[in-house]
């Protein structure tokens, strides 16, 4: 009958008016960034920058279940770090000072270089042994070339956004919030001091590495060196992926923190005062950073890392 028709169109006309309001929240979940497109932090109250003897105290703070979670994986014996740093003592005192030393990179005193490490999940295990091999190894060969060096590490606090998250719920989730996670960031050490096998230990924790927040942690390690007086500064990073905190992914867009990061690279590159190269483990740095190399394997960190150094110190200004 054409009434039962009519009724028919009406009642599906209304079903599909009703799913509108959802449709609208899914088109805004993908949608990249703010309406400005401009990056922002939604708290920086949680934030903490700490030194790497001082781990222990911030980590203790974290929940018993961050704990038990971690406490699922394997831990990952660090007897090789102090095998390696025993060998390296051990040549020094077999050649009695340095065969690099005498033919120092010219400008060596005026020059420093900050190795800034990925502590994201997909680098436990064999990635972030190797990572910590490779700054253990890099720190001699920079203390025999006499160049001052940092080595910094940086995730955050909490798995799923942290006290960030928790803020800006109890805000009724605010749309665009920016960041919305609690950063953590690792000072190993500093311009002047010397890098131990036992700091490099600490980046095998299964209580530490959680997500990455990539632009941000770049530009802190780039504001450290802009303080120095040396004239050459290089930053390394070592990583194995694009930046990813799922809280923030989920409430700005999925491609928000790559935009950010490639933002702020272009940035310094522009600048042009401090060198930025990256080593991505798998993953093509190549396609964001100038100075990019891609390895195939963990194993290869030490003696790629080793290779840049060296050219970017050779790299007249």
């Amino acid at each position: 009958m054409p009434w039962r028709n009519a009724f028919l169109a009406a009642l599906v006309a209304l079903m599909a008016l009703s799913f509108l309001p959802l449709l609208r929240v899914v088109r805004r979940r993908l949608v990249r960034s703010g309406p400005d497109g401009l990056y922002q932090v939604f708290t920086r109250d949680f934030d903490v920058e700490v030194k790497v003897d001082d781990l222990d105290a911030v980590l203790a703070t974290l929940p018993a279940s961050d704990r038990r979670w971690a406490e699922r994986f394997p831990e990952v014996d660090p007897q090789q770090l102090y095998d390696l740093e025993k060998d390296h003592a051990e040549r020094r005192a077999h050649n009695g000072t340095s065969v690099l030393q005498g033919s120092s990179t010219p400008g060596a005193a005026d020059a420093i270089v900050s190795l800034l490490i990925d502590h994201s999940g997909s680098m436990r295990g064999r990635p972030m042994l190797f990572a910590a091999r490779a700054a253990l190894v890099a720190s001699d060969l920079l203390n025999d070339l006499g160049v001052k060096y940092e080595v910094l590490g940086f995730t955050t606090l909490r798995w799923q956004g942290g006290l960030s998250r928790a803020k800006w719920l109890s805000n009724l989730g605010p749309r665009y919030p920016g960041r919305l996670n609690d950063l953590l960031h690792i000072i190993y050490c500093s311009a002047g001091e010397k890098l131990t096998a036992q700091h490099c230990a600490a980046m095998l924790r299964r209580d530490l590495i959680k997500e990455n927040i990539d632009g941000e942690a770049i530009e802190w390690a780039v504001s450290r060196l802009r303080h120095r007086e040396e004239s050459r500064k290089c930053i390394i990073v070592l990583s194995d992926g694009a930046p990813v905190d799922d809280s923030t992914l989920d409430a700005n867009g999925d491609k928000y923190l790559m935009h950010h990061l490639c933002r702020v690279i272009h940035e310094i590159e522009q600048a042009g005062d401090v060198q930025l190269a990256a080593i991505g483990i798998g993953h093509p740095v190549e396609q964001y950073y100038k100075q990019g190399i891609t390895i195939g394997s963990p194993e290869e960190l030490e003696s790629t890392l080793l290779q840049l150094i060296k050219r970017l110190l050779a790299t007249r200004r």
